[in-house]
């Protein structure tokens, strides 16, 4: 329950990994007052905290309370935490609690991938995850692999143009040297210009969609803004010369049977790209990925790529084209990521959650345009389809309510979480 409401209790613990202790805040609906009664309590598991708060002295019906499971054990138990006297008179209180060391998870994979070529078991189908119509028939895909980095083409074509035992040489030979190295590298598959194309029979795993080759999709249509301009057949459509024009072409595809959008077909790799919060498959985890665990472990990927920690979050063209009429251009998200890996828990989550803990801010679109075309400019765009950025900000304004009120802002940025995936079925990633 979010205490702003001014209808309730709420709680909210983070684990402190680097100073072996656990934060823990409570938020009231009222301040605490000599009048008031207002307890916090660690019961004998060392595990659970309960909050109750009332306009008087005793338990009464005008008493709300609160609870919620520590992320990780507290080195005492059966206690009542004092208020403390700088507290008294506030409607939040704090407390830094010592941890049980024995009680410390593994150190976490920071770097896991939502639905990895590892998770998903070899042979079982894809379906739309809106309707459940069979997308990918099992047995259609014999073989997972997961894609390497965005900067894979970049760095091999870097790697063998700066070889130690390379010499440059000057004039014509240094040219004719250059071309052969580059039709070397194209020839090799890792030029810069190079492309990994969808493979019949094979389905490549990226961060946040899976890869097929279009004949080995079932029951998709493909279109180049709405479904009511799509056709089941690509090359029946009658694309706009904006789009028939361009080398790297997006349509978007859509289910057949609800018409949800599922993905996007990418014409130099000849791939039926969906998105992997629109789909479900069996995989060994259990856990099904969504738009929060899949944009952490895309800002994670970031930072180990760039060692930048902010990014912009913005609208593929195509989507935000299709929309200006209706709403105009969509917002982009300006983030900057704090901690990459903490562990929190509160009273309106059932259970103790892994997570990234960020600062944020809705931008308009220009404004973020205006950003990246800066020289000075340290933050990475990051695409996601306009639906999944409004997502986003919903799921990031949720978190910001779980926070106790001091901790919300800073300064014009708001603080939010990020469920961030792990193979274990106890996270939840949506």
């Amino acid at each position: 329950m979010d205490p702003s409401d001014g209808n309730g209790c709420a709680l909210y613990a983070e684990l402190l990994v680097n100073i072996r202790q656990i934060s823990l805040a409570a938020s009231l609906p009222t301040a605490t007052t000599d009048g008031a009664s207002t307890r916090v309590s660690i019961a004998s598991d060392c595990s659970t905290v309960e909050l109750t708060h009332g306009s008087g002295s005793g338990s009464g019906s005008g008493n709300t309370t609160a609870r919620l499971t520590l992320p990780v054990k507290a080195a005492l138990g059966a206690t009542t935490l004092p208020i403390p006297d700088r507290q008294k008179s506030t409607a939040t209180l704090s407390w830094r609690l010592p941890l049980d060391p024995s009680s410390l998870p593994p150190s976490h994979q920071t770097d896991d991938m939502p639905w990895s070529a590892t998770d998903l078991e070899a042979g079982c189908g894809v379906a739309c995850r809106q309707c459940g119509s069979n997308i990918i028939p099992a047995g259609a895909v014999a073989t997972w692999k997961d894609l390497p980095s965005e900067n894979w083409a970049e760095m091999m074509e870097f790697w063998h143009c700066h070889k130690p035992d390379h010499h440059h040489h000057a004039g014509h030979e240094d040219q004719a040297s250059g071309k052969a190295d580059e039709k070397s590298l194209a020839a090799r598959g890792y030029g810069a210009s190079s492309a990994i194309s969808a493979q019949e029979g094979v389905g490549f795993v990226d961060l946040t969609t899976l890869l097929f080759a279009e004949t080995d999709c079932r029951n998709v249509t493909f279109s180049p803004s709405a479904y009511e301009q799509s056709s089941s057949v690509r090359r029946a459509l009658s694309l706009p010369d904006s789009i028939a024009t361009t080398q790297n072409r997006n349509l978007n595809v859509f289910c057949s049977v609800c018409h949800d959008q599922l993905g996007f077909f990418n014409d130099r790799t000849r791939a039926v790209t969906l998105l992997k919060w629109q789909i479900s498959c069996t995989s060994t985890s259990g856990v099904v990925p969504g738009i929060p665990g899949c944009l952490a472990a895309t800002l994670i990927s970031t930072i180990a790529r760039s060692g930048s920690s902010k990014s912009l979050v913005t609208p593929l063209p195509e989507t935000v084209h299709e929309n200006e009429d209706k709403t105009g251009v969509r917002d982009a998200i300006h983030i900057w990521v704090l901690n990459s890996s903490i562990v929190y828990s509160s009273s309106a989550v059932e259970r103790p959650t892994p997570a990234i803990k960020l600062l944020y801010r809705p931008i308009p679109r220009g404004e973020a345009d205006k950003m990246l075309e800066a020289v000075t400019c340290d933050a990475q765009e990051i695409n996601l389809p306009a639906h999944a950025v409004d997502e986003v900000i919903r799921c990031l304004e949720a978190s910001n309510a779980l926070l106790p009120p001091m901790e919300r802002m800073l300064k014009e940025w708001k603080v939010g979480l990020l469920t961030r995936w792990e193979n274990q079925a106890r996270t939840v990633s949506r």
